[in-house]
């Protein structure tokens, strides 16, 4: 619908041609006179009108709305926007002289990034074998340098995707630990979701409104969380063998490592929306860690620690972002790396992959992660 709009000036304009060409004697039109003031606050409301014309256009469509206005949008149909999730990880607690002393790691202890930007919370696992119910916490016994237990961030969103080492702080001290750190990236926590991926997810569920199609198993899934990545292979079985009225799903959170619940809140999903006859399985990918090393000179003394964190951040965000099936560019490593150089990076040399300049991963049920960055440094 195109509106015929009119901006301040216009309107003044149009409205004392209107009132002079009403009017047999000469009007005063000037600045400052009563009648063009009167003409410049009508037009004052007009542009009013107007815009709330415009707001109430475009929240009358999903695609213009934004923010609350989406929300209300697809409420109608009972859908709502998928939620932020904290991420979860294991720390290790290290005692520096363990035969002095045993330990007790509270539940709800922190730990945190040596900036104190990320905090982490201990969290109750009663499967963890140094747990302690009467204690409340996990117990390191006299002798054991170190226990592992789980944590989760004290903010829901993908703030708390770190890199392994950088939760190396206490943020609670406790007797019998000197120092802690976890030992593996960080990457299955995820912001709320995006207008745009609602819009997307939208779009799916009004295709998947007959049921049994490809659409809506794939509103399914991404029904169940905003950071599932997934590959569905029709008429063939997990090992690749020929098997019709069958399909597969290969899925992953991010991490390389789904949980089975995971994994099983997306079958139950699925359920509901296949074809009656018609067999599926869901399984998890295999993830093929990525060590990527990026070599760089700069001048003699300068401090690489923040253009190191930069970039490392930048591959982080394009590998972990991949879809299962899909291929990691080496060309858009090289790329990434650049873009995210600063001007104190006087040159990048050749950059590797798993030690070699090709291409990783495409295969089917596949998915690629990063491992961990490597810089060689070099001055000039």
């Amino acid at each position: 619908m195109n509106l015929s709009l009119q901006n301040f000036s216009t309107l003044v304009s149009n409205s004392c041609t209107a009132a002079q060409s009403a009017c047999s004697s000469l009007m005063d039109f000037t600045t400052g006179s009563v009648s063009r003031s009167i003409f410049e606050a009508n037009a004052t409301v007009a542009l009013w009108i107007q815009y709330l014309i415009l707001q109430t256009l475009s929240v009358t469509r999903l695609g213009t709305s934004f923010g609350d206005d989406v929300d209300s949008w697809i409420a109608q149909f009972g859908i709502a926007r998928l939620p932020a999730a904290a991420a979860t990880t294991t720390e290790t607690f290290i005692c520096l002289t363990p035969d002095s002393s045993s330990a007790t790691v509270p539940v709800g202890a922190i730990v945190k990034s040596s900036d104190g930007s990320v905090l982490f919370s201990v969290v109750k696992d009663q499967s963890n074998p140094s747990w302690s119910e009467s204690s409340n916490g996990y117990i390191r016994q006299n002798g054991v340098a170190s226990i592992t237990c789980p944590v989760e961030c004290t903010v829901a969103g993908s703030i708390g995707n770190v890199m392994s080492g950088v939760l190396n702080t206490l943020g609670t001290q406790i007797s019998g630990i000197d120092t802690c750190t976890n030992l593996s990236s960080v990457s299955n926590g995820y912001d709320e979701e995006t207008d745009e991926s609602v819009k997307s997810r939208i779009n799916l569920w009004f295709s998947s409104l007959s049921s049994a199609t490809l659409s809506s198993i794939e509103y399914a899934i991404e029904s169940t969380s905003p950071n599932i990545f997934y590959q569905i292979i029709e008429n063939k079985d997990p090992s690749g063998y020929y098997r019709p009225g069958f399909f597969y799903v290969v899925v992953d959170d991010g991490s390389g490592n789904i949980s089975s619940d995971s994994i099983n809140k997306i079958a139950t999903a699925i359920e509901a929306v296949r074809a009656c006859g018609v067999e599926f399985s869901v399984i998890a990918s295999t993830t093929i860690p990525v060590s990527v090393v990026v070599p760089i000179t700069v001048k003699t003394g300068t401090d690489t620690t923040s253009i190191e964190s930069t970039i490392t951040t930048s591959l982080s965000d394009y590998i972990n972002s991949l879809t299962v099936g899909a291929v990691c560019s080496y060309t858009k490593i090289s790329s990434v790396v650049f873009s995210a150089s600063e001007n104190i990076v006087e040159s990048i040399g050749v950059i590797t992959v798993n030690q070699q300049s090709i291409d990783v991963g495409g295969q089917t049920g596949t998915v690629v992660r990063l491992k961990d960055v490597e810089f060689s440094v070099s001055y000039t």
